[in-house]
Protein backbone atom coordinates (compact mmCIF):
# COMPACT_ATOMS: atom_id res chain seq x y z
CA UNK A 1 0.00 0.00 0.00
CA UNK A 2 2.96 2.32 0.85
CA UNK A 3 4.03 2.13 -2.87
CA UNK A 4 0.80 2.45 -4.43
CA UNK A 5 0.16 5.75 -2.14
CA UNK A 6 3.47 7.53 -3.45
CA UNK A 7 2.83 6.26 -6.81
CA UNK A 8 -0.41 7.71 -6.71
CA UNK A 9 1.45 11.05 -5.01
CA UNK A 10 3.15 11.64 -7.98
CA UNK A 11 0.86 12.06 -9.83
CA UNK A 12 -1.81 14.70 -7.88
CA UNK A 13 -2.59 17.76 -9.61
CA UNK A 14 -1.04 21.09 -7.50
CA UNK A 15 1.62 21.91 -5.33
CA UNK A 16 2.95 19.23 -2.88
CA UNK A 17 5.85 17.84 -0.98
CA UNK A 18 8.56 15.31 -2.75
CA UNK A 19 6.85 12.04 -1.40
CA UNK A 20 3.39 11.48 0.29
CA UNK A 21 5.21 10.37 3.60
CA UNK A 22 7.52 14.03 3.94
CA UNK A 23 3.79 15.40 3.55
CA UNK A 24 2.55 17.83 6.63
CA UNK A 25 -1.13 16.01 7.74
CA UNK A 26 -2.02 18.56 10.19
CA UNK A 27 -1.79 22.24 10.41
CA UNK A 28 -0.37 23.14 13.89
CA UNK A 29 -0.60 20.91 16.65
CA UNK A 30 -3.30 19.92 19.05
CA UNK A 31 -3.98 22.48 22.04
CA UNK A 32 -1.72 21.62 24.71
CA UNK A 33 0.48 18.92 22.78
CA UNK A 34 4.45 19.27 21.84
CA UNK A 35 6.53 17.25 20.31
CA UNK A 36 8.66 16.86 23.67
CA UNK A 37 5.43 14.37 24.02
CA UNK A 38 6.10 12.13 21.25
CA UNK A 39 9.84 12.14 21.89
CA UNK A 40 9.39 11.49 25.40
CA UNK A 41 6.98 8.27 24.70
CA UNK A 42 9.24 7.36 21.66
CA UNK A 43 12.06 7.68 23.91
CA UNK A 44 10.39 4.71 26.13
CA UNK A 45 8.90 2.38 23.02
CA UNK A 46 11.83 0.15 22.50
CA UNK A 47 11.87 -0.47 26.74
CA UNK A 48 8.07 -1.58 26.30
CA UNK A 49 8.35 -3.65 22.99
CA UNK A 50 11.08 -5.39 24.45
CA UNK A 51 9.16 -6.93 27.41
CA UNK A 52 6.25 -7.47 25.23
CA UNK A 53 8.15 -9.54 23.10
CA UNK A 54 9.36 -11.19 26.25
CA UNK A 55 5.45 -11.75 26.81
CA UNK A 56 5.22 -13.26 23.44
CA UNK A 57 7.83 -15.37 24.05
CA UNK A 58 6.10 -17.02 27.44
CA UNK A 59 3.01 -17.02 25.43
CA UNK A 60 1.53 -14.24 27.77
CA UNK A 61 0.03 -12.43 25.21
CA UNK A 62 -0.41 -12.35 21.45
CA UNK A 63 -0.31 -9.07 20.37
CA UNK A 64 0.55 -6.10 22.19
CA UNK A 65 -3.00 -4.77 22.57
CA UNK A 66 -3.24 -7.74 24.84
CA UNK A 67 -1.21 -5.74 27.29
CA UNK A 68 -1.69 -2.41 29.40
CA UNK A 69 1.48 0.14 30.44
CA UNK A 70 2.07 1.68 33.18
CA UNK A 71 4.50 4.34 33.17
CA UNK A 72 6.45 5.24 37.03
CA UNK A 73 7.70 8.90 36.46
CA UNK A 74 8.95 12.26 37.67
CA UNK A 75 6.72 15.39 37.88
CA UNK A 76 8.54 16.15 34.21
CA UNK A 77 8.14 13.30 32.28
CA UNK A 78 4.57 12.76 33.90
CA UNK A 79 3.47 16.28 32.67
CA UNK A 80 4.42 15.68 29.12
CA UNK A 81 3.43 12.26 28.72
CA UNK A 82 -0.13 13.29 30.37
CA UNK A 83 -0.27 16.14 26.87
CA UNK A 84 -1.38 12.99 24.48
CA UNK A 85 -3.85 11.71 27.42
CA UNK A 86 -5.77 8.50 26.68
CA UNK A 87 -4.33 8.27 23.39
CA UNK A 88 -0.62 7.15 24.76
CA UNK A 89 -2.28 3.74 24.15
CA UNK A 90 -2.21 4.33 20.46
CA UNK A 91 1.66 5.69 20.59
CA UNK A 92 2.78 2.64 22.10
CA UNK A 93 -0.05 0.19 20.56
CA UNK A 94 -1.70 -1.18 23.82
CA UNK A 95 -5.19 -0.92 25.12
CA UNK A 96 -4.44 0.82 28.14
CA UNK A 97 -1.14 3.03 28.59
CA UNK A 98 -1.33 4.98 32.44
CA UNK A 99 0.82 7.31 34.48
CA UNK A 100 1.68 7.11 37.65
CA UNK A 101 4.13 9.17 40.46
CA UNK A 102 7.36 7.41 40.71
CA UNK A 103 6.99 7.23 44.31
CA UNK A 104 3.97 4.48 43.49
CA UNK A 105 6.45 2.44 41.40
CA UNK A 106 6.10 -1.05 42.16
CA UNK A 107 9.27 -3.13 43.25
CA UNK A 108 8.95 -4.98 40.07
CA UNK A 109 9.08 -2.32 37.92
CA UNK A 110 11.44 -2.50 34.98
CA UNK A 111 13.81 0.95 35.68
CA UNK A 112 13.98 2.52 32.61
CA UNK A 113 16.54 5.55 34.01
CA UNK A 114 16.80 7.20 37.36
CA UNK A 115 13.46 8.92 36.69
CA UNK A 116 11.24 6.06 35.12
CA UNK A 117 9.74 2.85 35.41
CA UNK A 118 7.72 0.81 33.55
CA UNK A 119 5.43 -2.18 34.09
CA UNK A 120 3.60 -4.39 30.97
CA UNK A 121 0.70 -6.69 31.96
CA UNK A 122 -1.43 -8.68 30.19
CA UNK A 123 -5.14 -7.02 29.84
CA UNK A 124 -7.87 -8.59 32.15
CA UNK A 125 -10.52 -6.99 30.59
CA UNK A 126 -12.64 -8.32 27.41
CA UNK A 127 -11.59 -7.70 23.80
CA UNK A 128 -13.42 -5.70 21.32
CA UNK A 129 -14.83 -7.56 18.48
CA UNK A 130 -14.27 -3.85 16.19
CA UNK A 131 -10.87 -2.67 17.40
CA UNK A 132 -9.47 -5.80 19.27
CA UNK A 133 -8.05 -2.89 22.59
CA UNK A 134 -9.30 -4.64 25.82
CA UNK A 135 -11.32 -1.98 27.23
CA UNK A 136 -13.05 -1.99 30.42
CA UNK A 137 -16.30 -0.10 28.94
CA UNK A 138 -17.14 -3.06 27.13
CA UNK A 139 -20.73 -4.17 27.48
CA UNK A 140 -21.92 -0.94 28.74
CA UNK A 141 -23.71 -0.07 25.51
CA UNK A 142 -27.03 -2.43 25.18
CA UNK A 143 -27.27 -1.59 21.24
CA UNK A 144 -23.83 -2.71 20.68
CA UNK A 145 -22.44 -4.97 23.72
CA UNK A 146 -19.54 -6.15 21.85
CA UNK A 147 -18.02 -3.05 21.03
CA UNK A 148 -16.02 -0.52 23.40
CA UNK A 149 -17.12 3.11 24.16
CA UNK A 150 -14.90 4.37 20.88
CA UNK A 151 -15.94 2.04 19.13
CA UNK A 152 -19.89 2.71 19.72
CA UNK A 153 -19.17 6.63 19.38
CA UNK A 154 -17.59 5.57 16.24
CA UNK A 155 -20.36 3.43 14.63
CA UNK A 156 -23.38 5.06 16.04
CA UNK A 157 -22.27 8.15 17.32
CA UNK A 158 -20.31 11.77 16.11
CA UNK A 159 -17.04 9.58 15.35
CA UNK A 160 -13.64 10.24 17.68
CA UNK A 161 -11.61 12.99 17.67
CA UNK A 162 -7.99 11.99 17.97
CA UNK A 163 -5.58 14.82 18.17
CA UNK A 164 -2.36 13.50 18.76
CA UNK A 165 -1.65 9.80 17.52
Amino acid sequence: LSYTAEEIWQHLPGERDDSVFLNEWYEGLSAGYTNDSIETARELAPHIRKAMEQMRSDKVIGSSLDAEVDIYCDENTHQSLAQLGDELRFVFITSYARIHPLSEAPADALEVSDNIRIQVTKSEHQKCVRCWHHRADIGENNEHPELCGRCVDNVAGEGETRGYA
